[in-house]
């Protein structure tokens, strides 16, 4: 882990000292999963995209992904809960990401984009087993936390577009498979419960670039 940081960061200060042009950006991203309430768990990202040359910008990338999975109940005769048990999880991430650009034959076309990442992830997963009487009133909360640190490879392809004209901020639309795989933490929360696996699971995102350099009138 100890190297694969120092490589990181190592790689950070090259992108900096050789980056022609600096983007802000901040984005967010929806992955589709059965496990999680409503099946599907949220990404919030920041970053920066440092343009080497007009096929090549790399990322930068903090991101903060969070979950709620399915809840268990357990009902008496009288259908009534008796037992509850939820889960949680959330994760921050740092990211690289080579983005190679792909028809940009000047700097304010709309291109498509590839997406490679590599993230180191530091995911804490929450539990909480509630016992309640016959009247429905709680009477034993236990809850259990599990922190664990991942690495991970992702992958996206995209599309970037300006706005208008005037407005050289653009949008890029993203179709991602992320490899963060949360459930290891998710599954020792409670190994007696239904197993959880998000590797390689498919998303739709939306990431907003700030142009810096405004455009010439």
């Amino acid at each position: 882990m100890k190297k694969n940081v120092f490589g990181i960061l190592f790689l950070f200060s090259f992108i900096c000292a050789n980056a022609q042009i600096v983007r802000p950006y901040i984005g967010v991203a929806t992955f589709f999963h059965t496990n999680f309430s409503s099946s599907v768990f949220l990404n919030l990202k920041t970053g920066g995209e440092f343009r080497l040359n007009k096929y090549v910008k790399p990322e930068l990338e903090f991101s903060g992904m969070i979950g709620a999975l399915e809840n268990f109940t357990k009902r008496d005769d009288n259908n009534t809960i008796i037992e509850e048990f939820t889960r949680s999880v959330t994760s921050v991430n740092f990211s690289i990401c080579p983005k190679i650009i792909l028809g940009n034959s000047n700097e304010l076309d709309s291109y498509f984009i590839i997406l490679p990442k590599f993230s180191i992830s530091n995911i804490e997963a929450h539990g909480n087993l509630t016992t309640y009487n016959n009247s429905g009133v709680s009477i034993t909360n236990r809850k259990k936390n599990v922190k664990d640190w991942s690495q991970s490879l992702g992958f996206g392809v995209g599309y970037n577009f300006n706005l208008s004209d005037n407005n050289p901020d653009s949008l890029c639309i993203i179709s991602d498979l992320q490899g963060v795989e949360l459930g290891e933490a998710i599954n020792r929360i409670n190994e007696n419960e239904s197993r959880v696996n998000t590797k390689w699971t498919f998303g739709l995102g939306l990431n907003y670039y700030f142009n810096l350099k405004r455009k010439k009138v």
